[in-house]
């Protein structure tokens, strides 16, 4: 009787030991990757309204099709401002890398008698690496912060 106690109290314990290290494997940690520390930064530029910094992570055909000021124009004209970014998953291939973000923004006036609309939206970010760099492919200007 007494060894089918210890039996059980073990099998318990391992059990417990086994929940506690899955629910350590689920808990979602950011990546540590270059490409994911840039994504969270130029997302923490725009939510801020630095749109200098956020610029600067453009590719460089991006730049050099796009100056500083017309990107400022662009995104000061746009109805949206975006209020949060969480990072979900990043997913890559060799020079070429995809990162998901769970989105938060806010538009005004967006429809008849609401005055401001919040809600959420999923993206995926391009990313490309160029010279060991990498910058964000946006793509297309128009649609795209």
């Amino acid at each position: 009787m007494k060894n089918c106690r210890t039996i059980r109290h073990a099998r318990l314990l391992l059990l417990a030991l086994a929940v506690l290290l899955l629910s350590a494997c689920a808990a979602t940690q950011p990546a540590e990757h270059p490409v994911v520390e840039r994504s969270e930064a130029r997302w923490n530029a725009l939510i801020a309204g630095d749109l200098e910094t956020a610029y600067s992570f453009y590719s460089p055909g991006y730049r050099s099709a796009t100056s500083l000021i017309d990107f400022g124009v662009e995104m000061r004209t746009k109805r949206v401002r975006w209020t949060s970014a969480e990072y979900l998953k990043h997913e890559c291939e060799e020079d070429r890398c995809t990162v998901y973000f769970k989105l938060g923004f806010r538009v005004r006036g967006a429809l008849p008698g609401i005055s401001v609309f919040d809600s959420f939206d999923y993206v995926e970010d391009s990313w490309i690496r160029t010279r060991g760099q990498w910058w964000y492919l946006p793509e297309n200007k128009a649609l795209v912060p």
